[in-house]
């Protein structure tokens, strides 16, 4: 029966999936996975957590954040150190959360660019606000070299206009993933923490590099270990985030310990990659060997089973 409903879901799967981005991804995919012949890897940043679409099951939680922004001190801050570490990343993905819902959005373009001047910057987005934006924002995507990318749902987008704007400011626009209804994932999170540690991590579908995230000055090899506080506080769980989660990025560079993964500084940006590459302590939490995909994409109800079975 799991093989029949597999091929089942094939086609919306490729529906879903295949897109412009799929390149991106495979080259993720090469690289985390130990192909590491440009040494590179992706890496994003909340701007903001809450969003104004609120989809149910989200991995990252945003459904469940209150109002909350990132200073772009705080950002610039970040930002300034992974340079003095390398100057090397797939792409710098600014994303959310909703992230044109910050009223700074344009700063981050500019911080981005001054520390990574050759490195691609992603804007991630349902693209809802677009039409709304100002001439600033747009003048600033295109003197920043900012690739707008919409995130797609079953939902109605304006993309002819959307398309007109920034074809007239000449800025790159993507439209990823598909409008099926049937477009959603879920791993559920098993709240024991009685998983598997390596075959959790080696059966996860996010685990090759899709979303490395950065906050607060940690780097995390996914956005559901980075943002899980979101869930804890909602449901009042306690899904442990420890050192060994995470690398501090202020915390490389010198002789000391990074939750144990990193100790050297003559090779902070190999070490980073090796430590992407290994299971964690969260994978503990997750559930993917129960993974579904072709999910129905719906409003959040904030039930905890969006996130459980």
């Amino acid at each position: 029966m799991q093989i029949l409903s597999l091929v089942k879901d094939i086609p919306v799967l490729l529906k879903t999936y295949i897109s412009p981005q799929i390149f991106q991804d495979i080259y993720q995919l090469l690289v985390i996975k130990g192909k590491r012949i440009t040494k590179s890897f992706p890496i994003e940043v909340h701007v903001t957590e809450h969003c104004n679409l609120n989809c149910a099951g989200c991995s990252h939680f945003s459904c469940l954040a209150g109002e909350e922004y990132l200073e772009p001190e705080q950002f610039e801050k970040d930002f300034k150190r992974l340079a003095e570490l390398t100057d090397r990343f797939f792409v710098i993905k600014i994303l959310g959360g909703e992230p044109l819902l910050h009223p700074r959005i344009t700063e981050f373009f500019e911080i981005a660019r001054k520390y990574f001047p050759t490195t691609a910057v992603q804007l991630t987005t349902n693209g809802i606000l677009l039409t709304k934006m100002p001439e600033e924002f747009w003048r600033s995507c295109r003197k920043n070299n900012i690739v707008v990318s919409i995130s797609q749902y079953p939902i109605r987008l304006p993309k002819k206009e959307i398309k007109r704007i920034a074809g007239e400011h000449k800025v790159r626009l993507v439209f990823n993933g598909s409008t099926d209804e049937h477009r959603m994932c879920k791993m559920p999170l098993d709240l024991t923490g009685s998983q598997d540690i390596a075959k959790s991590h080696r059966k996860c579908a996010i685990s090759w590099g899709c979303c490395v995230t950065l906050r607060e000055g940690r780097i995390y090899t996914c956005c559901v270990a980075a943002h899980i506080k979101f869930f804890n506080a909602y449901f009042k769980q306690n899904l442990v985030i420890g050192e060994k989660d995470y690398v501090d990025i202020y915390a490389i560079g010198g002789n000391k310990s990074c939750g144990g993964a990193i100790t050297s500084i003559q090779n902070g940006k190999d070490a980073l990659i090796d430590f992407l590459e290994k299971p964690f302590p969260f994978c503990r939490y997750c559930k993917t060997s129960d993974t579904k995909f072709a999910q129905r994409w719906g409003i959040s109800k904030k039930e905890i089973t969006e996130w459980i079975d």
